[in-house]
């Protein structure tokens, strides 16, 4: 009796987060193909304007002899961060209406948020990389590296977020204030250099973000002679996994807040 129950309330969770994963799409993109494809243009773009941009500055790269893989091994690990993060922090507030449904739990739309945010950065990686095969000749693929980083910045992302929801709903200065803090995030993060070559003591502090880490890790996925030294996995596994519990853990504990209308 108890396992038919436990079934039947799975499923029916299960059901929810698939309609809400449906409706994030719909709303988000839109039902044409053109909605999906401003997924895909942001990350082509920016590593588009970095490479010309760069290219006209210097004649190498820091790593490797192609700018765009240089560029593209950067910014798409600190993409997959940003995206989720940003995504999964409005995760409540596209679907407040729906939370009026006691059936429907804030966790559910993290969930599905979270599910389409994956599904997404798959695709805009696939489409991404396989046009870059075609233009740029890649050394042998660590695929490990690849998919762990990748799974570090959504974790992370998704903590980041999931939080992001309670403090935004809470205060709105903060905001305002977290948006001002994290834009420096793109310029040290290591997209456009390699740690390695900043010297003492700034280096000490850039290793505090931990998207230099997550950046390092998946470029190694892709230059096979290259060792980020620096790469502390216990550090960036270690706070993605708090970030991402600490995050649930305030959305269960301020679960009525987040229900009410934000003043």
């Amino acid at each position: 009796m108890y396992s038919e129950t436990l079934i039947q309330s799975l499923r029916r969770q299960f059901n929810i987060v698939f309609a809400l994963v449906v409706r994030e799409m719909t709303t988000r993109y839109g039902n044409k193909f053109g909605g999906y494809m401003w997924a895909v243009l942001d990350p082509v773009l920016t590593i588009a304007i970095l490479t010309t941009v760069f290219s006209a500055i210097a004649r190498v790269p820091p790593l490797g002899r192609s700018f765009t893989l240089f560029f593209a091994t950067g910014y798409v690990a600190f993409y997959m961060y940003r995206s989720t993060s940003d995504q999964v922090s409005a995760a409540i507030q596209s679907n407040r209406a729906l939370l009026n449904y006691p059936v429907v739990r804030p966790y559910d739309a993290i969930i599905a948020r979270i599910l389409l945010q994956i599904a997404t950065l798959y695709i805009v990686n696939v489409l991404l990389f396989g046009g870059l095969a075609l233009m740029v000749s890649f050394p042998r693929l660590d695929l490990e590296s690849v998919f762990l980083a990748s799974l570090i910045a959504i974790t992370l992302g998704a903590g980041v977020g999931i939080s992001n929801i309670v403090w935004f709903h809470l205060s709105s200065t903060y905001q305002q204030v977290w948006g001002i803090i994290n834009r420096p995030a793109f310029i040290v993060s290591g997209v456009f250099f390699l740690p390695e070559d900043i010297p003492e003591p700034f280096q000490t502090y850039l290793l505090w973000n931990p998207l230099v880490h997550i950046i390092g890790l998946f470029r190694q996925g892709f230059y096979p002679t290259y060792r980020a030294s620096y790469l502390d996995m216990t550090y960036i596994v270690g706070l993605a996994v708090f970030s991402l519990v600490f995050g649930l853990f305030m959305v269960w504990l301020f679960d009525a807040k987040l229900r009410e209308e934000q003043q």
